[in-house]
């Protein structure tokens, strides 16, 4: 059975470039070809959509704004010339984000993602959540569990991981407001926790499950022991 596929895009040469690898693609049938978030919304209200490939800098409606709006939404690949929405788009669970120009074996492999997503869909409930950075051409997915911490570098945020560290352009804030639920503190104007790391918490630092000292800022201390303490104390020794 084939992979029902709309093609959203407001540039026609890259209207004709998608549709061309989409149906070069066995495991791909074309529904449609739209030039626009709202065109996009109506076709899949005609026919059964399973993959969205979708520009997301679009006139009126961007494509991440369509995907949103969309109570339960296929599959999505993220096509874009603008490497700065990864962030952004995590939020909606995309299977890939392609940035422009797109090469067939670069494509061939989304689609892949694709057809194993469609076998092992996940359980919503249990699903890790995760974040795209940008590195050289490429979006690198981290899922929380896998970060330690966040340090602010000027313009740029190390992100350490258990297995890599990475230094992508982005302020301490932006990330903040971006990361879901309560799986990560701010103890620091500098520093972002996963709380799952933490090993010791002493008046003024946190010492990490690898070793690592974490400053806590004197405005966020009281935030420490409100979130991450109260309610979880059950014995003292002294």
């Amino acid at each position: 059975m084939k992979i029902n596929t709309l093609v959203v895009d407001d540039n026609p040469d890259w209207q004709t470039i998608l549709s061309k690898f989409v149906q070069m693609n066995p495991n791909l049938e074309l529904v449609g070809v739209c030039s626009s978030a709202m065109e996009a919304y109506g076709k899949m209200a005609e026919v059964e959509v399973d993959l969205l490939i979708c520009d997301i800098e679009m006139p009126d409606m961007t494509g991440l704004a369509l995907v949103k709006s969309i109570r339960i939404p296929p599959l999505v690949i993220f096509v874009t010339a603008h490497p700065n929405y990864a962030l952004d788009c995590y939020e909606v669970s995309p299977i890939d984000f392609l940035l422009k120009p797109i090469d067939l074996e670069r494509f061939i492999r989304s689609i892949e993602r694709v057809k194993v997503r469609m076998i092992h869909p996940p359980e919503s409930a249990n699903a890790e959540p995760y974040f795209f950075i940008r590195e050289n051409l490429n979006y690198v997915q981290i899922e929380y569990r896998e970060v330690l911490y966040m340090k602010s570098q000027e313009n740029f945020l190390q992100i350490v991981t258990t297995s890599k560290s990475f230094l992508p352009i982005l302020s301490i804030a932006k990330m903040e407001e971006q990361l879901k639920g309560d799986r990560f503190l701010r103890v620091h104007r500098s520093y972002i926790v996963n709380r799952s790391a933490i090993n010791l918490i002493t008046k003024s630092e946190l010492i990490l499950v690898d070793g690592t000292i974490i400053p806590i800022g004197e405005q966020y201390r009281m935030q420490v022991t409100r979130k991450h303490i109260e309610g979880k104390l059950i014995s003292r020794t002294n």
